[in-house]
């Protein structure tokens, strides 16, 4: 196409890509927005639910990694309370701890970094 100087095809070609980018990214974008949604209900409906956990939960899509010094950075607040907004999240299915340890762990929105791999994989050769 682009060599037979078939311009108006390539173009034809190039902007029916960007399309189907484009609502991928579209749909990508809603379901992400639906588990989030579906996770703060979740949360709300909890009794033991605090403050300081909804406020870390609602930094979780921009942060989907933490730490608990990353935890108090944030929330601005002690490790006591970063540790119980930690634990609750992680009771709740939120928070996932990610490196085995006992202390410095990371914990991890899992079902959100999966839900944004979703597509991305890349095939292992011989496949």
């Amino acid at each position: 196409m682009r060599s037979d100087g078939d311009w108006e095809g390539w173009l034809d070609f190039f902007l029916d890509g960007v399309a189907t980018i484009a609502d991928e990214a579209i749909a990508s974008a809603r379901e992400l927005f639906a588990l989030v949604a579906t996770a703060r209900s979740r949360l709300l409906a909890r009794d033991d639910i605090s403050v300081a956990a909804m406020r870390l939960f609602e930094l979780l899509p921009q942060h989907p990694i933490v730490t608990i010094a990353s935890v108090i950075e944030a929330l601005k607040t002690t490790k006591p309370t970063a540790g119980r907004a930690v634990d609750l999240l992680t009771q709740a299915g939120i928070l996932v701890e990610s490196t085995g340890k006992k202390r410095d762990r990371a914990l991890v929105y899992q079902d959100y970094l999966d839900r944004l791999q979703v597509g991305t994989e890349l095939e292992s050769p011989g496949r």
